[in-house]
């Protein structure tokens, strides 16, 4: 920032974000706390302090920033609206596909540990033990993955499950990755690597 170090972290929970600013070789620290979930919150608030404490004017930064993240919604309602809508279509289909239940199994992630894949009342449900609010109900989207809706919609955070078969066509893996591009980071979808546990 205008030639000077700077160091940055965030952090937050469901309906908090906050960030931490130092500019150490200026002693120049900026908290901020906020009640709700925008990280662009945050950064005008932060910017338009650093603005001013630069004697930069001319830039209305809260106006930027939600300018940007109306942009950036829109976007991802886009995206998410046509995943759903292919999900939709796809139901309305009558070809042949596996039955629910050949996915069913317990598959293992180093990271977040074992996940429950059942068929109950004719429904394919997702369970992590580790996080039980990541319980949902997947739903088919094309070839082997599927989508997961949460039960708790305040995650809003959806997501890919996308199936791996071995030579004989059986699954023995699961990746996942965030059907909005406006996931939270933290979730860290991408990272995680199943492999079926095998039964005893």
């Amino acid at each position: 920032m205008k030639g000077y170090k700077q160091a940055t972290h965030t952090g937050g929970l469901p309906g908090m974000v906050t960030q931490v600013t130092l500019l150490p070789e200026l002693k120049l620290g900026i908290i901020v706390l906020t009640n709700q979930q925008a990280g662009a919150a945050f950064s005008a608030i932060t910017n338009q302090i650093k603005d001013s404490y630069f004697g930069m004017t001319g830039t209305d930064r809260v106006k930027e920033y939600s300018d940007r993240m109306r942009a950036n919604v829109a976007d991802a309602d886009q995206v998410t609206a046509e995943v759903w809508k292919t999900v939709a279509a796809e139901q309305q289909k009558t070809v042949a596909r596996p039955p629910i239940y050949f996915y069913t199994g317990t598959y293992r992630d180093n990271w977040l540990g074992d996940v429950s894949i059942r068929a109950e009342n004719n429904k394919l449900l997702f369970t992590a033990k580790r996080s039980p609010r990541l319980t949902g109900e997947l739903f088919f989207y094309k070839g082997n993955t599927f989508v997961v809706k949460w039960n708790d919609r305040s995650l809003e955070a959806d997501a890919f499950v996308m199936f791996g078969l071995d030579y004989e066509g059986k699954p023995v893996s699961m990746k996942m990755k965030a059907v909005s591009p406006l996931t939270d980071f933290s979730y860290d979808f991408h990272d995680l690597d199943f492999t079926k546990v095998a039964e005893k």
